[in-house]
């Protein structure tokens, strides 16, 4: 009997120590593919830049003729009349450049969507591929803390140990068993988050390729500060205070006046008459009736400028911190790859060996066995917040993994 479960538990462990074949299924690449031709906010920005597009042609146009058909007393009386505005100032031009310089923030704001959107799926991915790695080796604790009680039991019942230690060993492998219910609750959470991010229910069932990135080289936190400056959110900003260069620009064109041309032909039955007029319209006082016009344009520039500045120090100050989680979050993953998780498999392949040779009981290849999985476990809780942090430092910078070209519905 003790042979049987000696050769279950060694296989668990060489499970545990053997490395994660490659699965077929779900990559990341095409998590965000997905992510890109079923999330609504994504699949709109093509129609969002086409409208944009179409603004820009409705600023080319001139201003056109108007016609005037006047009667009066039954025909008696009739003037047909013709009316072109000219527009002064550069109107034209300061409509076309605030039209140019909205389809721009158009542009960047697709940029920060598909940045968030990314960042979303990949952490939603991230968290599927955790909380399965700790709910497979939830699975193993669990057989380990089974066979532990097991073989207490039989010892019991040979006299050999303390009824107390059965349920020591009984409580541990209940404990295991709840622990496992919460390993599959924080998978079934993971795989929900993944559906929301991508906008697919297709993957709440879909195996997922590979395994959390063991890799724990992280650059300096220097050399991340030096990309902030290609950040999309700065370019946003960037772009609003163009846009609002452009409109404070247009509404200063309003403070010259327009002329409108104008040219009639007028005929009268009763007189026996027809004359021709023409004459202009100039509006008076234009530039005192766009003051509140032209405040409000400069204020909001004056705002716009502010955040850009704010916007600035806020992501310099998040990028330090996270730049700051993910040092932290390497080192303690690489710690524990080192000492913790390579003493803990030291210890588990000696107490085998051990066994083999008389020297331990079985107990002891047991215990050392949850000890190996608890280090795994612990690591790869590690690996989690690894990749989180690594993500977390990518939404900072710009790094959004989404496809650029993205096709309309």
């Amino acid at each position: 009997m003790r042979l049987s479960i000696f050769s279950i538990a060694g296989g668990i462990c060489a499970l545990v120590l053997l490395p994660g074949t490659k699965a077929r299924g779900l990559s990341l690449e095409e998590a965000l593919a997905r992510a890109a031709r079923h999330r609504l906010e994504i699949t709109a920005i093509p129609h969002e830049i086409r409208a944009g597009e179409g603004r820009i042609l409705q600023a080319e146009l001139k201003p056109g003729p108007e016609l005037d058909l006047e009667t009066r007393n039954l025909l008696e009386e009739s003037s047909i009349e013709v009316s072109r505005t000219h527009e002064l100032g550069g109107k034209r031009n300061a409509r076309i450049a605030s039209a140019r310089a909205d389809l721009d923030r158009l542009g960047a704001q697709a940029d920060v969507r598909r940045l968030e959107i990314g960042h979303q799926v990949r952490k939603a991915y991230s968290a599927v591929l955790a909380a399965e790695q700790s709910f497979s080796l939830t699975e193993e604790s669990v057989a380990l803390a089974r066979s532990f009680a097991d073989t207490v039991a039989e010892k019991v019942r040979a006299g050999a140990a303390s009824p107390i230690e059965e349920t020591r060993a009984a409580v541990r492998f209940h404990g295991a068993a709840a622990e496992i219910e919460r390993a599959r609750r924080e998978v079934a959470l993971a795989r929900a988050e993944l559906v929301l991010a991508v906008g697919d229910p297709g993957v709440r069932s879909e195996p997922l390729e590979g395994r959390l990135p063991e890799d724990t080289t992280v650059p300096e936190p220097a050399a991340l500060t030096a990309q902030l400056a290609g950040s999309p959110d700065l370019k946003l900003m960037e772009r609003e205070v163009l846009v609002r260069h452009s409109a404070l620009a247009e509404q200063r064109t309003q403070s010259t006046s327009d002329i409108t041309w104008r040219a009639a032909v007028n005929s009268s039955k009763l007189d026996h008459e027809t004359w021709v007029t023409v004459g202009a319209s100039i509006p008076l006082f234009a530039s005192r009736r766009n003051r509140g016009a032209l405040a409000v344009a400069a204020a909001e520039l004056d705002r716009a400028e502010l955040q850009r500045a704010a916007a600035g120090q806020r992501l310099a100050a998040e990028l330090e911190r996270a730049a700051a989680g993910l040092q932290a979050a390497a080192r303690e993953a690489a710690v524990l790859r080192s000492s913790v998780l390579t003493g803990a498999e030291q210890a588990a392949a000696t107490v085998q060996e051990g066994y083999r040779l008389g020297k331990f009981p079985y107990l002891d290849v047991l215990d050392a066995s949850e000890v190996l999985l608890a280090a795994r476990l612990q690591y790869t809780g590690a690996l989690a917040a690894l990749a989180q942090a690594r993500i977390d430092v990518d939404r900072l910078l710009g790094r959004t993994g989404m496809p650029s070209t993205i096709s309309a519905r």
